[in-house]
C-alpha cells in the first residue's frame, strides 16, 4: 500500500500502548495489511521522535518533528481536531465515530456533524451511530468493535500452561470462590446499584474489577469484602486475568450513551471463552451467546446459571467462534477495501 497511498495520520488522543482501544487496534491492523501509519502519542519524547513498531507503523513522540510537506490520510476521532484539518495536505479524511455525543460525551456534540461533513468516509461503531450518520453523508460504514482474537484466546488454551503475568493475576484475584470479572473503564455509566445488589446477594462470589477508576465509587462497594478494585492493568495482562475469571460482566446502565455503545470488552470476553452476562444493551442483543439481565434479579440468575452451565468446552468454542469471525483483522480488511476504492476514485476524478 505504501507505494500507492499516502500514510494514515492519527493526531494525539491516546498513547498507543496504554489501553489498546479501537483507534490503536484498527490502525495497527491496517499497518499489517500494508498501510503506512503515523500514530502520534500524547506523551512526547523529543529525544526519540519516532518509534517504529513494524515496517508500516510508526509512533510519533515529537509532534514538532511531524513532516508537514507531504500528503496524509487523516484518521479523525477527536472532534476538536476538525479545526486542524486545513493545516495538513490531505488526500482523504476518515472520521471514526465510536461513541454518541450525549451524556458524558455531550461536550463533543458541537463537532459531531462537522466530523461527518469533512470526511470522505465515516465509520460508525454501532447501529445507533450508523443510523444517525447515514442521512448526512454518502459514504458511511457500520464497523463494529472487535477483539485481537489470538491475544485473548490464549486464556482458554490448555496447551499454554502458564501465561505471561498469570502469577500476578492469580495473586490479585486469589480466591477459591467463583470470580466474576470485569475489565475496562470503571466509569460513571456502570450500574453501581446493580453491582451492590450482586455483591450482597452472592457473598460467596468474588467480584473483580480491572481498569482505571474515573468516577466516585459508592462507599458500600469500596468496603465490600467480596469486591476487588484492581486498578489499571496493562493490556498484555488481560488474558491472565481472564484465566482467573469464571464469568465476565458488562454491568452498564441503560441510557442514551450506552444504547449507542458497542463494548470492546464484549468481543474480548468472547475471545477468551468466558461466559458473559450483560445488561440489555442494543449492541449486545445481537449475540445469542451472551446472557442478558433485564432486571437485577435476572442478572443474578444468569450469573448463577452461567457458573453452572456455560463453562463446558462446547460453549467455550461457540463463543470463541463468534469472536474469531469478528476480529480486528476482519474489521481492518473491510475498511482497507473502502479506503482503496475511495482514494482511487478521488484520484481519478470520479468523486
Amino acid at each position: 500500500m505504501s507505494d500507492t497511498l499516502p500514510p494514515i495520520l492519527y493526531l494525539p488522543c491516546f498513547d498507543f500502548h496504554d489501553h489498546r482501544q479501537r483507534p490503536q487496534q484498527l490502525l495497527y491492523h491496517l499497518s499489517l495489511l500494508g498501510f503506512d501509519v503515523m500514530y502520534c502519542n500524547v506523551t512526547q519524547d523529543k529525544s526519540k521522535p519516532f518509534l517504529r513498531l513494524n515496517a508500516h507503523f510508526v509512533i510519533c513522540q515529537d509532534i514538532d518533528a511531524l513532516p508537514l510537506d507531504q500528503e496524509y490520510i487523516m484518521w479523525l476521532t477527536h472532534g476538536p481536531y476538525v479545526d486542524l484539518l486545513p493545516r495538513f495536505q490531505l488526500s482523504l479524511v476518515v472520521s471514526d465515530i465510536a461513541d454518541a455525543s450525549v451524556d458524558e460525551f455531550a461536550a463533543y456534540a458541537e463537532w459531531h456533524d462537522r466530523k461527518i461533513k469533512e470526511a470522505d468516509l465515516v465509520l460508525c461503531a454501532s447501529q445507533v451511530i450508523y443510523d444517525d450518520a447515514l442521512g448526512k453523508h454518502p459514504h458511511v460504514m457500520l464497523v463494529r468493535n472487535a477483539a485481537d482474537y489470538n491475544h485473548f484466546a490464549a486464556a482458554s488454551n490448555p496447551d499454554l500452561r502458564r501465561l505471561p503475568h498469570e502469577e500476578t493475576a492469580g495473586t490479585l484475584c486469589g480466591s477459591t470462590a467463583p470470580v466474576i470479572g470485569f475489565w475496562g473503564a470503571v466509569a460513571s455509566w456502570l450500574d453501581y446499584d446493580l453491582l451492590a445488589y450482586l455483591a450482597k446477594q452472592r457473598p460467596d462470589c468474588l467480584f473483580a474489577f480491572v481498569g482505571q477508576i474515573t468516577t466516585a465509587i459508592p462507599e458500600s462497594l469500596l468496603q465490600a469484602s467480596n469486591v476487588l478494585w484492581l486498578g489499571n492493568r496493562n493490556y498484555e495482562e488481560l488474558p491472565a486475568f481472564a484465566r482467573q475469571f469464571d464469568a465476565a460482566i458488562i454491568p452498564f446502565q441503560i441510557r442514551d450513551v450506552t444504547r449507542a455503545a458497542n463494548p470492546v470488552k464484549l468481543y474480548e470476553y468472547l475471545a477468551a471463552g468466558l461466559p458473559v452476562i450483560s445488561t440489555d444493551l442494543p449492541e449486545v442483543r445481537r449475540y445469542p451467546h451472551v446472557r442478558l439481565g433485564r432486571t437485577k434479579e435476572e442478572f443474578l440468575q444468569h450469573i448463577d446459571e452461567a457458573l453452572l452451565d456455560d463453562r463446558i468446552p462446547e460453549k467455550i468454542a461457540g463463543r470463541q467462534s463468534v469472536a474469531a469471525s469478528e476480529s480486528w483483522q476482519v474489521r481492518a480488511e473491510q475498511i482497507a477495501r473502502e479506503i482503496l476504492w475511495l482514494y482511487t476514485s478521488k484520484k481519478n476524478g470520479n468523486r
